[in-house]
């Protein structure tokens, strides 16, 4: 199976590729939802960091309960439906499938994070209790603990990088084979990170990711004007710092150019055809199955979403700001625009 990606930064337009290449009839595409699972902290990146890089008899254990908790934020309740949906009930199957595989054993037994997990007054409650009982009936037991959770399971797990790698490529393609139709080709949004792919490309037998990034202006004006989600600066100033933070990474990382490119995302609007070929090319797809051409991305649609400092009423001070602290990110539109 191979997999296509996008990975971005937060209103960066990695959606313009997710569509694009959903608009194959080769390609099975999971929509523009993110599936997060192998970076979000708590994930596989994560596993891998702690049952293997460094294996500790608390941590290890503990890092595989995490992920099975994260397993089931990501089933989703009444309240809100993820990834059970996509995956047809098949998510938390393979994914208790890949916890079992890579753990050794287990044993009834537990730690101080397993109280802290239930909360802090569950955890200072049983301090307490541990010290009264050793002021008073235990008193000549100073070493004697309370055990409140005799039903606890602890994890013990330690596969070598082979056998972690191995678990985590067929967890993956067990996952999206599921319900992918037979398509070879499939399309998943924000599966990796844009940074140290290195690490994240190991998960896969075959992936292609493309990085998208998108002029700071806009991403500044959309969000202060039009999305204002909360997730980014407002502040001039501090928006600039993290838009380089961000994007640091580009400056020392070393990537495989076989399976990463980079991708601004207004030429995806205004070099439409000369883009699509290139990404068409890289991908080995053939255009002539684009058989729902522009109708998954438009890109006159996308347009209106460009030069909106033009467009919106907002403060020019500081868009010359953002345009002198981030100029080598500005995107060189046509005259035309």
């Amino acid at each position: 199976m191979r997999f296509i990606s996008c990975a971005s930064y937060y209103g960066s337009g990695s959606s313009a590729i997710t569509d694009f290449v959903s608009e194959f009839d080769s390609v099975y595409s999971f929509t523009d939802e993110e599936f997060r699972f192998v970076q979000d902290p708590d994930g596989i990146s994560d596993l891998e960091y702690n049952l293997v890089e460094n294996f500790n008899r608390h941590n290890s254990g503990h890092s595989l309960k995490r992920y099975k908790k994260l397993v089931n934020f990501y089933c989703g309740n009444i309240f809100g439906s993820k990834y059970e949906k996509f995956f047809h009930g098949n998510w938390k199957k393979y994914s208790e499938e890949y916890i079992n595989a890579l753990t050794d054993f287990t044993y009834h037994g537990w730690w101080q994070y397993d109280l802290l997990d239930k909360g802090d007054f569950f955890y200072f409650r049983n301090r307490i209790l541990n010290k009264i009982l050793k002021m008073t009936i235990w008193r000549t037991q100073p070493e004697r603990t309370l055990n409140i959770m005799k039903n606890e399971i602890t994890y013990c797990a330690h596969p070598s990088e082979e056998k972690f790698l191995n678990c985590t490529k067929k967890y993956i393609e067990n996952l999206f084979g599921s319900v992918c139709q037979g398509a070879n080709t499939v399309m998943v949004d924000q599966i990796v990170p844009p940074t140290n792919l290195k690490r994240y490309l190991r998960y896969f037998n075959d992936i292609k990711v493309f990085i998208v990034d998108r002029d700071p202006r806009d991403i500044f004006v959309l969000e202060k004007y039009v999305w204002r989600d909360g997730v980014i600066p407002l502040n001039v100033e501090e928006f600039c710092k993290w838009f380089k933070y961000t994007r640091e990474h580009r400056l020392t990382e070393q990537v495989n150019t076989d399976q990463v490119r980079f991708i601004q995302f207004e030429d995806m609007i205004y070099r439409y055809e000369e883009t699509a070929q290139k990404i068409s090319d890289w991908l080995g797809l053939d255009l002539n199955e684009q058989n729902k051409k522009k109708q998954c991305f438009n890109p006159e649609r996308s347009r209106e979403n460009t030069h909106t400092w033009k467009k919106i009423k907002c403060d020019m001070k500081e868009i010359e700001y953002i345009e002198h602290e981030l100029k080598e990110y500005l995107y060189t539109f046509p005259e035309e625009c």
